[in-house]
């Protein structure tokens, strides 16, 4: 896991190349102004997912893990909590769904959670267990992005 604030790419340099294309990417656009839904960005290895939803405590959901993508969230409105681990759990699992790379977890193993305010961004590589979406003190309605980035275009050293 990766976690930084957009406005600092002086701290971007030690990351794959397809991660800091990404970052990059958002900080020239205006991501304020992205319309909810998909937005293609290199076809299936790389694309967008814009939402706006309300947080919900972190006790009423599941946690979620990729084995294909991995996710660079982007809080771009509001103040959100996302719990995660680096382990990846072996108990608690949900059945694989392939067709939409995910696997719901009703536990994550030694979990910690970060504070998301507008700008700043969360990297989740698959296999890390990640609950987006968590109300945390503050938070309320927020819109964020999450771009979806295929495996194969990491550095085969982050998944080793």
């Amino acid at each position: 896991m990766i976690h930084g604030n957009l406005n600092q790419p002086e701290f971007f340099g030690g990351y794959p190349e397809s991660i800091q294309m990404i970052l990059a990417y958002l900080s020239e656009i205006p991501v304020n102004e992205l319309s909810c839904g998909r937005h293609d960005i290199n076809g299936e290895d790389i694309f967008m997912n814009v939402m706006e939803f309300d947080t919900q405590p972190a006790e009423s959901k599941k946690a979620e893990m990729h084995l294909v993508y991995a996710d660079v969230q982007l809080l771009i409105r509001g103040v959100e909590g996302i719990e995660y681990s680096t382990q990846t759990p072996s108990e608690h699992l949900e059945p694989y769904q392939a067709e939409d790379d995910y696997q719901l977890i009703a536990e994550i193993p030694d979990k910690s959670q970060l504070r998301m305010l507008p700008g700043m961004f969360a990297v989740f590589l698959p296999g890390e267990p990640h609950k987006p979406g968590c109300q945390i003190i503050g938070s309320g309605t927020i819109k964020k992005l999450v771009v979806k980035v295929h495996c194969r275009l990491l550095d085969d050293t982050l998944l080793s």
